[in-house]
């Protein structure tokens, strides 16, 4: 099969002028890595027609010259499921997200306008909008753009949902990997879990060196005096030298992923870097690649070209000859029918003869001398995963698959009930070693996304007891995973084991004290978390939870500068917001309260217990109708928040609108048969109408859940009593009589004084 030349000898005409300038960049780079800006020096041609294609415009600073939007006509973008409105806007030659809801009294709402800082995505398929935070992390906006349809705005993979998670998504580390040059990162900060943050200033586009290797040793070889060509070949990667496996292994380090669904579809190896890996290496060195057990599924997603290719006949018969640089040459990407017409000519090279054999009919039909191989086996088909998008399907099949492959989609989300639960498999490698390492490395990819609890526990507790790593990772995620199994004991055990072996890893500390919280062991959790603010002074995660634990112990004063001191750091951490507002609603400091809820909202309104948070403060005003709103509001984000649905029911019985406060107990109790409270509510109200045996049944259910229940205690008693069964009745007003709710034990004695009891 015919190959083209990817390089031409450019590097024999380096002026004098280029290799010093060449010079002094090498003076002020730290790392082995130069400015991609000297290889066009020398290979101009290359670099000129490389800047065109995908990859090389696949980040970018959003300005005029950069553009495909119209923004200037765009008319705000309204999102149903989240009720949302957004509008792009280009003011004084910089780029804004705006968004916004409307409110209760029927005006604008949490209002965000947010800077376009940079573009991940060439526009080739779709862009998606990076707001660059003032500690240089980078935010994925909600609102994207796609190519298809001649372009349009649409919500971003994962956002098409009434809870969709706000604008502050942070770009990992793991994105930036495919999607960017290597980008340079804080010292230290590289830690998985780590808050991903770049230092600036920052590369904009896949550069040479990603396919090339570092270039510094190259460009310091070319500007020497008598080099000879071999030298400077030798002192720079070229893909086309490497052998079949690791040429191919230059283009699957990005597009190679097995699913963008919980599995997990890669992980990192242990001791390396997150911009680690070099071209030339066995790719497998750098990171896994796993899948599930048991058949491929039909199933297109935006990165999957390699994924698909691989299941090819073509490729697996090919003995390694068929690569992605058989038909596509990286410098040079065509589109449209040139890109075509060049597909076709491959794949009738490749069949030769029996592609004209193919000529004279048969399943399918007559194959002309001219036909069009690809539009049939490597249809366009529209992505499962971002559902505004269509992809060149590369698995290369005999048939095409049936049916309309362009139809629209509605985004669809991963739940506990469709998630993948089963043995997770090594992919790429497909053969893992006998190290300890692999065998570590295997047994946490069953446990990371939960696909494979049940067995991966055991086996990871047996090897890290067989070979007891000195890396932390491997207690942290055995200690997730306990977590995740509500096995807590086990997951402080090992948190804290990981600790030992990084005693300086805030992220651990975080870990170790959110698990404490949930254990409400404050004490324990304050020590955790101290150490953690005196570790990383500047960490406002730190901060935030440190100061809700010291409120749980009634430290008030020191609690509430400990979060605003959090909220200082990093104003668009929601959290933070909710956690003071909780506490200045203890206080009795309502109307700071509802300020920080309405900016917790504000950052996120997706949120069903902070629009619940709000509903309860401003009913406990009296604002009634406004509270009721806020209510709603909560319900439509998650139907089954028990909470919401009680606080509500409290709410309208309040309103003596007891049709619909039993509707919202009833959904309560649906929501969450444990909650005593719903039960009460709901008993309450049908012995209002009049349903005493619905009513015994919940008030049964309440003081069963909780004893000393004394409401329910009461009100089971006197509808006992009203039933003729004096004896049960008494059982149950005496409770109520000795409970701790004033209220009950008055109303008891004044029922028991009543009948003469």
């Amino acid at each position: 099969m015919p190959r083209r030349s990817r390089l031409n000898t450019g590097w024999k005409i380096c002026s004098r002028l280029a290799i010093g300038q060449m010079a002094l960049a090498i003076a002020v780079v730290a790392d082995s890595y130069v400015d991609p800006s000297l290889c066009a020096q020398c290979h101009a041609g290359i670099a000129n027609t490389y800047r065109k294609t995908g990859m090389g415009r696949s980040f970018f600073r959003l300005e005029a010259q950069t553009t495909l939007e119209d923004f200037k006509s765009a008319k705000p973008f309204y999102h149903g499921p989240s009720d949302i409105y957004y509008a792009m806007i280009e003011r004084g030659g910089s780029y804004f997200q705006r968004r916004w809801q409307i409110g209760f009294d029927g005006k604008e709402t949490n209002i965000e306008e947010k800077r376009v800082d940079f573009v991940l995505g060439s526009g080739n398929h779709a862009r998606t909008y990076l707001h660059l935070t003032e500690h240089n992390a980078l935010q994925q906006l909600p609102l994207g753009w796609y190519a298809e349809k001649g372009g349009y705005w649409g919500m971003n993979p994962g956002y098409d949902r009434p809870d969709y998670p706000g604008s502050t998504r942070a770009v990992s580390y793991e994105c930036m990997f495919c999607h960017n040059a290597y980008p340079k990162t804080p010292q230290g900060n590289d830690e998985e879990g780590a808050e991903p943050q770049f230092l600036l200033p920052l590369a904009e586009g896949i550069d040479c060196q990603r396919c090339h290797g570092p270039g510094q040793k190259h460009v310091e070889t070319a500007g020497r005096a008598g080099a000879s060509a071999d030298e400077i070949r030798a002192a720079i990667v070229n893909p086309r030298r490497l052998t079949a496996e690791r040429e191919m292994e230059v283009c699957l380090q990005c597009h190679l992923e097995t699913t963008s669904q919980l599995l997990p579809h890669s992980m990192q190896r242990q001791g390396r870097g997150p911009f680690s890996y070099v071209p030339g290496q066995p790719l497998g060195d750098f990171r896994i690649s796993f899948d599930r057990a048991g058949p491929t599924r039909d199933r297109l997603e935006v990165a999957h070209a390699a994924y698909r290719l691989r299941q090819s006949q073509c490729f697996l018969k090919s003995a390694g000859k068929l690569r992605c640089t058989t038909c596509h040459d990286p410098h040079n990407i065509p589109r449209g029918e040139v890109a075509i017409a060049q597909y076709n000519r491959i794949c009738r090279d490749c069949h030769g003869a029996s592609f004209k054999g193919l000529a004279g009919g048969g399943r399918s039909g007559p194959h002309a001398p001219g036909a069009d191989c690809v539009s049939c086996h490597m249809p366009k088909r529209r992505t499962d995963d971002a559902v505004h998008i269509v992809a060149t399907d590369h698995w290369i099949q005999r048939w095409k698959p049936p049916g309309n492959l362009l139809a629209e989609k509605a985004e669809t989300h991963e739940t506990q009930a469709t998630s993948y639960r089963g043995e997770v498999v090594p992919y790429y490698p497909g053969r893992l070693t006998a190290s300890a390492a692999d065998a570590l490395d295997l047994a946490v990819a069953q446990i990371r996304d939960g696909s494979n609890l049940k067995d991966g526990l055991p086996r990871l507790v047996s090897l890290i007891e067989r070979y007891r790593p000195s890396n932390a990772t491997y207690y942290a995620d055995l200690a997730d995973a306990y977590r995740a199994a509500g096995d807590s004991g086990h997951a402080v055990q090992y948190f804290e084991e990981g600790f030992r072996r990084a005693p300086a890893s805030v992220v651990l500390l975080l870990k170790l004290g959110n698990m404490l919280v949930d254990l409400r062991q404050w004490a324990r959790a304050e020590a955790v978390l101290r150490r953690a603010t005196s570790l990383a002074e500047g960490d406002p995660v730190a901060w935030g939870l440190l100061g809700w634990v010291l409120w749980q112990q009634d430290k008030t004063a020191e609690a509430k500068r400990s979060i605003e001191k959090g909220i200082k750091l990093d104003p668009d951490l929601p959290d933070l917001h909710n956690y003071l507002g909780s506490l200045l609603t203890g206080t009795g400091d309502r109307a700071a309260a509802e300020q920080q809820f309405r900016a917790a909202l504000a950052i996120e309104p997706g949120i069903a217990e902070w629009q619940a948070n709000l509903a309860s403060l401003l009913a406990s005003r009296g604002e009634l109708p406004q509270a009721s709103y806020h209510f709603q509001q909560s319900i439509r984000l998650k139907r089954d928040y028990a909470p919401a649905r009680l606080a509500y029911a409290r709410l309208l019985a309040g309103m003596s609108q007891n049709g619909e406060a039993e509707k919202q107990a009833k959904a309560a109790v649906e929501g969450d048969p444990g909650l005593a409270d719903a039960h009460e509510l709901l008993g309450f109200l049908l012995v209002a109408r009049g349903d005493g045996s619905g009513a015994l049944g919940e008030l049964q259910a309440a003081v069963r859940l909780q004893p000393g229940f004394g409401r329910a205690q009461y009100e089971l008693g006197v509808l006992l009593w009203q039933k003729g069964d004096a004896t049960a009745a008494m059982e149950h007003l005496k409770i109520a009589v000795g409970s701790a709710d004033s209220e009950a034990k008055a109303a008891a004695q004044q029922f028991l004084q009543k009948v003469g009891r």
